[in-house]
């Protein structure tokens, strides 16, 4: 027995050992052999925006705590043609929520609130219909998804493309208070972007000043980061990279009007515009805050370890780290990505990240907003970051792409993944969603038992939800056989054409082409795009709309 625990142990030092020598090797590697790694993949990333329809893409590296590599890809605008350069500024959607965090760690610190404040004792306009989520909800589960509520349909009401935030403000409350209980508290990970809103909301009421305010003060000033700031009219063009969006050709399309989330609800998720150059900083001061070695009077990020600590599972069961911080998600390379890639793939056939050979952890988040993408990922152990900031919503998410084909060549590591071939596959593969989507509603409209419609004037009007927040106006279309036209609170600019489904059903599907000219977020669930109107007699008394896509219909009555 004796011999055999000896055998066991000699085994698992010899394992340690090859990590502990394959992290040695990746630091004692030579600048310039990493340096020449690094340049060799920029073929890489012009292939990855050629073919996702970004035409311009900023990416830098730090290495050993210090900013070692950058590179810039194409222009800031699709028609101007300025080159994008390291200053470049660009939308950098989710990757705000760990300034967001950041933020709340400062307050922490500060002795004005506690992770384990419950939102409630900050924000008494949260009032949850559930009593025990009203009284439990903490600060640190709306920061990590593990709230357990499910906000997906109100997204619908809040945004539905073309640049233009469809609910004020000050309904925040009004939405959330009611929000379906998906799971219980602490239980599961699911990504909820109203935590953030919360989250703003928290350090608003609580430092008596403006979001954007308090983290410019706070954050962006005292690192130097004159680049970076939740106002885009900061910046002068060329200097804010204009938006895009990513066709199914791979060409890339001029989005008219850039999202602007300043003092919306959604600031806190994803309002924040930086360059490449400022978020090396953000990344270096993260990195030694969170090793407490970056002032002397203290890490200038409070509360780092905590924010970058494991506070949830992540799509569990896992052998390997895979978990949520606060703003960060963790992983344990070799592992697979959590994205918008992700769901491209059936989960145990996503593309793995790094090798085997070399097991490191990752600190990292993506980030998607209207005519953007972005990816940042910190490897602790080894004082390094990769950045990828683009000015499309690619065909696919490019910067993921971009951000694996970096990491590959700053680590040095072999993981078998190609991943301009891999961007390729999953610029065909979301294209083909919205394909298959409408392949379906043809076979439903096929299959209908009728052809024939009501008067269209049955259902023309207003419908309005119980609340009030949010009304679709239905209006006939410019001609006799175009149909009817919706809008979204009844405006102009959010007009969609409403074609006879089936019965008293209509439908105002998209394809992906038309979906990303509009810059919308991508739905693929056919019941999505159908509307049932309830008649009365003759004419339609309200309408149900599958607003989560998830079989729960919300339900708009017509007002007069």
């Amino acid at each position: 027995m004796l011999n055999f625990r000896w055998i066991f142990i000699s085994a698992a030092f010899a394992v340690i050992a090859k990590i502990l020598v394959g992290r040695s090797g990746i630091l004692s590697t030579p600048d310039a052999a990493v340096q020449s790694r690094l340049g060799q993949a920029h073929s890489k990333v012009d292939a990855i925006c050629s073919s996702s329809g970004v035409p311009g893409s900023s990416v830098g590296v730090l290495r050993n705590g210090k900013i070692f590599h950058t590179y810039n890809y194409g222009h800031t605008d699709l028609d101007a043609r300025s080159p994008a350069t390291a200053d470049t500024v660009y939308g950098i959607g989710s990757l705000t929520k760990a300034f967001v965090a950041a933020a709340i760690g400062q307050l922490v610190d500060d002795g004005k609130l506690s992770w384990d404040s419950p939102v409630h004792t900050v924000l008494p306009a949260f009032r949850h219909d559930d009593p025990f989520v009203a009284k439990s909800l903490t600060i640190a589960d709306i920061l990590s998804h593990r709230s357990g509520l499910s906000g997906v349909g109100a997204m619908s009401l809040a945004f539905q493309g073309d640049g233009d935030m469809l609910l004020p403000k000050s309904s925040l409350f009004s939405l959330v208070n009611h929000f379906a209980v998906s799971a219980p508290i602490r239980s599961t990970w699911a990504y909820f972007v109203w935590g953030y809103s919360l989250a703003g909301a928290v350090i608003e009421e609580v430092a008596q000043k403006p979001l954007k305010q308090f983290v410019d003060e706070a954050i962006f000033k005292p690192f130097g980061m004159r680049n970076t700031s939740f106002k885009p009219g900061d910046f002068a063009s060329p200097g804010l990279a204009r938006p895009h969006a990513g066709l199914s050709n791979g060409s890339a399309f001029h989005l008219p009007k850039l999202q602007v989330f300043e003092d919306t609800f959604f600031e806190a998720s994803g309002g924040i515009y930086s360059s490449v150059n400022d978020m090396l900083v953000w990344a270096s001061n993260m990195l030694q805050s969170a090793h407490g070695s970056n002032a002397a009077s203290g890490p200038l990020i409070k509360g780092a370890d905590f924010i970058l600590s494991n506070h949830i599972a992540v799509y569990n069961p896992s052998l390997a780290e895979r978990s949520y911080g606060l703003g960060w998600t963790r992983a344990q390379l070799p592992g697979v990505v959590v994205g918008e890639n992700l769901f491209l793939w059936p989960f145990d056939e996503s593309p793995v990240l790094g090798s085997r050979t070399d097991k490191t952890l990752m600190a990292y988040h993506y980030g998607s907003t209207v005519g953007y993408q972005s990816f940042i990922a910190l490897f602790p152990e080894i004082d390094s970051a990769v950045v990828v900031l683009t000015n499309s919503m690619g065909t696919s998410h490019a910067a993921d792409w971009i951000a694996r084909t970096m990491i590959q060549a700053l680590l040095g590591v072999d993981d078998g993944n190609n991943y301009v071939e891999l961007a390729g596959e999953a610029n065909r593969r979301s294209v083909q969603g919205y394909d298959k989507m409408l392949s379906s509603l043809d076979e439903m409209r096929a299959a209908c038992p009728t052809s024939k419609r009501r008067d269209l004037a049955a259902f023309l009007g207003n419908y309005s939800l119980d609340s009030g927040l949010f009304t679709i106006t239905i209006s006939p279309g410019t001609d006799s056989n175009s149909g009817l036209v919706l809008r979204f609170q009844g405006l102009d600019s959010q007009a969609y054409t409403l074609r006879h489904f089936c019965e008293d059903v209509f439908e105002w599907a998209l394809t992906f082409d038309e979906s990303r000219k509009r810059g919308r977020y991508g739905v693929e669930v056919p019941s999505y795009y159908l509307f049932h109107f309830h008649v009365d007699g003759n004419d339609a008394i309200s309408l149900s709309w599958d607003i989560d896509s998830l079989g729960n219909p919300a339900v708009f009555s017509k007002r007069q």
